[in-house]
């Protein structure tokens, strides 16, 4: 999934999937898990090695990480984003909204959504880290956060999508234009690439049906 972020546009740190065997110092029998392990280019360090400052969205809203699935939605995110960055990071926001709705992830909890202070000072949506697709394990899944008034994912639609940005105070256009250019890519990248990517033929599937129950896609 994540290779999949990459290939419509959301900004994705290099990623790859290594042999278990090739990694030192982990427990006894974790390759009992798969023979594979998913490694992530961490972005919380400049190119001196320095530290960035980052908060996920539970650290903003002041949220134990018990409650990761509550105290906010995507139209509290958004406002968060608006306020602190441009108009750049609000259309990642719709992107990656998008995407893990076309996905049917149901885990983009508030610690899956982070800002990043790369001069120090100023806030910035980070880079994405943690996309799977929850559908093909938990049929039935939903969002983990309202979107601005359903957490059903055929509910995310073009209407839910204009209540998110007037009550966000986001820029209508720059919101509906972002979605639909995010699905249409999508579509082109999961028609061509499906067959290729490193995912087990049940998440396929389960995609692939997601897909045809989502308003935002057939209409």
């Amino acid at each position: 999934m994540m290779t999949l972020a990459k290939m419509v546009g959301i900004d994705v740190p290099a990623i790859d999937l290594v042999d278990v065997s090739s990694i030192k110092n982990l427990p006894e029998g974790i390759d009992h898990l798969g023979s594979k392990a998913f490694i992530i280019e961490r972005f919380d360090r400049m190119d001196d090695r320095h530290s960035v400052h980052i908060e996920d969205f539970a650290q903003v809203f002041s949220v134990y990480p018990q409650s990761k699935y509550e105290k906010a939605s995507y139209r509290s995110l958004a406002r968060v984003i608006a306020a602190e960055s441009g108009n750049a990071d609000i259309a990642e926001f719709i992107r990656r909204a998008t995407f893990n709705v076309l996905i049917g992830n149901g885990d983009m909890h508030l610690k899956n959504w982070s800002l990043i202070y790369r001069d120090r000072q100023h806030a910035e949506l980070s880079p994405a880290y943690d996309f799977v697709s929850t559908i093909a394990y938990i049929p039935g899944d939903r969002s983990a956060l309202t979107f601005s008034r359903s957490k059903e994912f055929s509910d995310y639609t073009m209407d839910e999508l204009e209540h998110l940005a007037a009550k966000a105070a986001l820029p209508r256009k720059l919101v509906l234009d972002t979605a639909e250019e995010t699905v249409a890519l999508f579509m082109q990248r999961w028609a061509s690439e499906k067959g290729h990517l490193p995912m087990d033929k049940d998440v396929l599937t389960a995609i692939d049906k997601h897909l045809d129950t989502l308003p935002i896609v057939t209409t």
